[in-house]
Parts: structure tokens; sequence; C-alpha cells
């Protein structure tokens, strides 16, 4: 994940924004635990919201109370404590990264392959760790880069199928929150609509550069092969966002959510429409995202 699940900051109330921010001081203390010092320069938005929705759906209560950062010990916060959420979120940071990093390989430039490459011998250790405590996931992502590699050589012109690899592997990662069977289903769609957005979010993030260096992009191939310019693919990349976004809403509605309810509404509305008007309209800053 790239960072593109965040929450819009200034429509949360005060208690709100204290609860997000103890869970993703709690989810960088976790990757510490979990993968040493160096982990906690991984953390993102979007693990951060994998731990909330965790917590919101499950039946335990997270205990957030004040803490300490390492980084900036004179001050004191509310800290959300080792939990199994933050056990997941990190883990599955790990083996994103990874993934990640092996895709940058094949994509960036001879400088930024290298960088990859250095990435990778800090990110083997972790992702060991990580697959160890949970295979199905690491085969899950494994597989969603060999399909992606295949429909990017392909050249897929399709929106829908360039996006369901990533899509099916964030379903498979969110049917894992539960146990109920209902519950299960809902938490499916939603991560391979959260899987979507990312996705295409991406791909309209990286579309002028990947129209510079002649890569692969799916809005280039889906919308740009008649001589549409750069505003033309933003359009079209947003009006994608938004439509996925519609979705994601109607299903978050059907979770029987136990806490952090306006935090998770915030994101998937808010948050997921500032990101995407952000990327479509690009050197704007965050404040104009809300």
């Amino acid at each position: 994940m790239f960072g593109y699940v965040k929450p819009c900051q200034p429509q949360l109330r005060v208690c709100e924004l204290e609860a997000y921010k103890a869970v993703y001081c709690g989810l960088c203390r976790q990757l510490g635990r979990s993968f040493g010092l160096l982990a906690r320069f991984t953390l993102s938005y979007d693990t951060t919201f994998l731990a909330i929705l965790a917590m919101g759906v499950s039946e335990g209560e997270p205990d957030l109370s004040p803490g300490r950062c390492p980084f900036n010990p004179a001050k004191r916060m509310p800290v959300c404590r080792e939990n199994p959420a933050l056990a997941l979120s990190a883990d599955a940071a790990a083996l994103i990264l990874y993934w990640k990093l092996r895709d940058d390989l094949s994509d960036e430039g001879p400088a930024k392959g290298l960088l990859a490459r250095l990435g990778l011998l800090l990110a083997r250790g972790p992702y060991r760790k990580a697959a160890r405590r949970r295979p199905e996931l690491a085969e899950v992502f494994r597989r969603m880069v060999e399909e992606q590699a295949r429909l990017e050589a392909d050249r897929c012109a399709n929106l829908d199928q360039a996006a369901e690899p990533t899509a099916a592997a964030l379903s498979a990662v969110f049917a894992t929150l539960s146990q109920g069977e209902g519950q299960r289903r809902v938490l499916a769609r939603l991560g391979y609509l959260v899987g979507r957005y990312v996705y295409l979010a991406d791909a309209l993030d990286d579309l002028e550069k990947d129209r510079e260096a002649g890569r692969y992009n799916p809005l280039i191939q889906a919308h740009g092969q008649g001589g549409a310019g750069l505003p033309e693919l933003r359009r079209q990349g947003l009006g994608s966002l938004y439509l996925t976004i519609g979705e994601a809403e109607k299903t978050y509605r059907l979770l029987e959510v136990r806490r952090f309810a306006p935090i998770l509404e915030n994101i998937l509305t808010l948050g997921l429409m500032g990101t995407a008007d952000s990327l479509a309209r690009p050197g704007e800053g965050e404040t104009e995202r809300s």
C-alpha cells in the first residue's frame, strides 16, 4: 500500500484524531518490536487504516493509554498498546514492502533500481519473519505481484482486469479480520474496493512520469490510445476513483463496527475523496484536499 488511505484530519473531532494518532503511534512501536528500529520508518497511513479496521470489528477492547515517543520523549501522547490487530498490520507492512521493492526493480530506472536492491537487503529479514507467521498472506502477495507483472507485460487496457490482482489481495487480507461468515463477506468486498482504489490512485499518481518514460499505466492504456491529453486522463482516473469510493462507502455501511466508526467513515469518504482530488490536481497541498 502506498499512503493513499488516510483521514481528512480537519474533519475529525479532537478525541477521534487522538485515537487515530494513538493507533498510528502504536503501530510504529509494533513495527519496532516485530522487526527492529529501521522497520519503524515503513509506517504508513494504509497499514494504520488496516489496524483501525481490525480493531473496529473485533470483540476485544484496545488499550489506549498515555505514553512517550522515543523520537520525541518530552511529549506525552495516547498510545495504542500491543494487540493482535497491530501485529497483523505490522506483518502485512513487511510483506507489502518486500513485494513493492521487488516490483520497483523492474519498473524503475537504474538509480531507483539500485535503491530498490538496497531496500530489499533490509526488507528480506522482516519479510521472512512475517511470512513464517502468516504464510497464507505471503502467498497472496506473491500471486498478486506475479499476476500484476503478467498483465503489465500484456499491456492490459481494461481497468477492472488491471486492478484485479491488488483488489483480490486486499480482499483476502480484510477477510481475515472476522470469523463470522457474513462479516467476512462484507470485509472481503470492502478490501477488494480499497485495493482497487489503491491501484488506481497509484496509476493516477504516476500518470505523468509513466507517460514521459513510456512505462505501462492502465489509465494510459485504457483512455490514452486515442491521443487524450493528461487533463482528460486525470479526469477519467478521478471518475473511476469516485465510483470506487461510492461502492466502498455502501459496503462499509453493511459492516458491524464496534468502535472507531467516525474515524473509519472519515477515511472511507472524505479521506479517499480528498486524496483522489489532490492526485487529479498535481501540485496542490494537503490543505486543499479537504
